[in-house]
């Protein structure tokens, strides 16, 4: 799945927004809504956009769906995180609003915990209350200008976002703040963008690709292809414990090469790097150069290596500076019992590479693929239970500075989230300075990179990208 900024929260009383709607009342028509406007700096140029964006309504299940609770699992415990993702289309019809919001209504029906509300059971653990229905809030907007204009929105500026995607004023308050809002943007040439804002706890970005996916479907009149399965006690903790670490992703490094002065005084600069076909061929000669450390590996292992070394280069990290990098590893196939087809939430698990920042540079690009490699190699049935009972046992602290977390979505189908006017273009925000992104290159071969870092740090990394060509 995506990054995001984690947001504090916290349990209180609190009533339902009283700005907001209810879709059992009467459909709301454009004449009837009342729009506010808000300015928006465009990502192509300097101009000004204008967004009139309406008031929510709530969408509900279109029929009665179980009640009770959800359990969360300890891995669905520690990412209780808004993310942010725009789906961006070049075209519609005049009813794109009421189509995509008709089949929210279904979805949700199959789908029926992302209209509950957080709550904490007796022993203090998340669950998902499914009796506390408070729906999803949905929101129309129209921008005044052509979506081309926008320019490329894989990476979108914070303040970009913040028009594309509606962020609920209750988000930090678990109870009541919604697990999923939704905003259809159009724009004068006929495109759209929906915008969607998910708290990480739900999903992970295969259950997110399911999903929307899923509310394509039933957008175009088509039945699920994928039912999903809601059942997370498969991925319980053991009791007592039975925990094989220790984990290095929790070890906490101090910042010895003082970083933090460096992302705190400089501007925090974001870029995308696209690795075609020969530049990754050239990585993966390099990444399995010396045979006795691997002789195979793939674009992941081969690009990740890159990028940790260069990052840390290019952050000037001391030789006795400690660096970690980890990435989430799908595991829904990995344990002895796979979990069911259609699983809904999270199955990752986050093997970690620990070393001093004079090991990584010191030893040629393949021992750090190797280093890789062995890492997703860990990722076993024994790994997972006992990270999952390590989870439920320690609290987790967050990352440390010098730390790398790596997002591959290359293999995510955004795609097929077709709602009836062609594939979407897929773009998102919020991106930590720890993390970076892979993407596809729409219908190029190749992979995106997309990360964030210090105005210095990134010259000296597009440096060493460039370098590449000379490889």
């Amino acid at each position: 799945m995506p990054n995001a900024r984690t947001r504090e929260a916290t349990i209180c009383e609190e009533k339902p927004n009283p700005s907001v709607s209810s879709l059992a009342s009467p459909v709301l028509r454009e004449r009837d809504i009342k729009f506010q406007t808000f300015p928006m700096e465009a990502t192509a140029k300097n101009n000004v956009l204008i967004i009139k964006r309406s008031s929510p309504i709530v969408v509900q299940p279109e029929f009665e769906t179980p009640k009770g609770s959800i359990f969360l699992s300890s891995l669905d415990q520690v990412a209780v995180v808004y993310v942010s993702s725009v789906y961006c289309f070049d075209r519609s019809d005049a009813n794109v609003v009421d189509v995509i919001k008709q089949a929210l209504a279904k979805v949700l029906v199959h789908y029926y915990p992302v209209a509950g509300r957080l709550a904490k059971n007796s022993q203090g653990k998340l669950v998902v209350d499914c009796q506390n229905k408070l729906g999803v809030p949905f929101v129309e907007a129209m921008a005044d200008c052509d979506i081309k204009n926008m320019g490329d929105m894989r990476i979108l500026d914070a303040d970009v976002l913040g028009k594309l995607v509606y962020k609920e004023p209750t988000e930090d308050k678990l109870e009541v703040a919604p697990l999923l809002t939704a905003q259809v943007t159009r724009f004068k040439c006929g495109g759209f963008t929906l915008g969607i804002v998910i708290n990480h706890c739900l999903i992970d970005g295969i259950s997110a690709m399911n999903f929307m996916n899923a509310w394509a479907e039933i957008a175009r009149g088509k039945p699920l292809s994928l039912v999903p399965c809601h059942d997370r006690t498969i991925l319980n903790a053991r009791e007592p414990p039975q925990i094989t670490g220790p984990y290095d992703d929790f070890v906490q490094i101090s910042d010895v090469s003082n970083m933090k002065a460096l992302y705190e005084e400089q501007q925090l600069v974001y870029k995308s790097f696209h690795f075609d076909d020969e530049k990754l061929a050239t990585l993966k000669r390099m990444a399995t150069k010396d045979e006795q450390v691997t002789s195979r590996c793939s674009s992941f292992v081969a690009l990740a290596a890159f990028v940790w070394r260069a990052r840390s280069m290019a952050l000037k990290m001391k030789l006795h500076q400690q660096t970690k990098l980890l990435f989430p590893v799908d595991f829904r196939s990995r344990l002895r019992t796979p979990l069911p087809n259609g699983f809904f939430g999270n199955a990752v698990a986050m093997p970690c590479c620990l070393c001093t920042m004079g090991d990584l540079i010191e030893e040629p690009i393949s021992a750090s693929a190797g280093r890789i490699k062995k890492a997703i190699e860990s990722v076993t049935d024994d790994f997972i239970q006992s990270k999952i009972d390590f989870l439920d046992t320690y609290r987790f602290e967050g990352f440390p500075m010098g730390t790398l977390v790596i997002n591959s979505w290359t293999r995510l189908e955004h795609g097929s989230t077709d709602f009836g006017w062609g594939e979407p273009r897929f773009g998102t925000g919020d991106v930590s300075s720890l993390t970076c992104l892979f993407m596809a290159k729409g219908r190029e071969k190749g992979i995106a990179m997309a990360l964030g870092l210090p105005l210095s740090a990134m010259d000296t990394f597009d440096k060493l990208v460039c370098d590449l060509n000379d490889a």
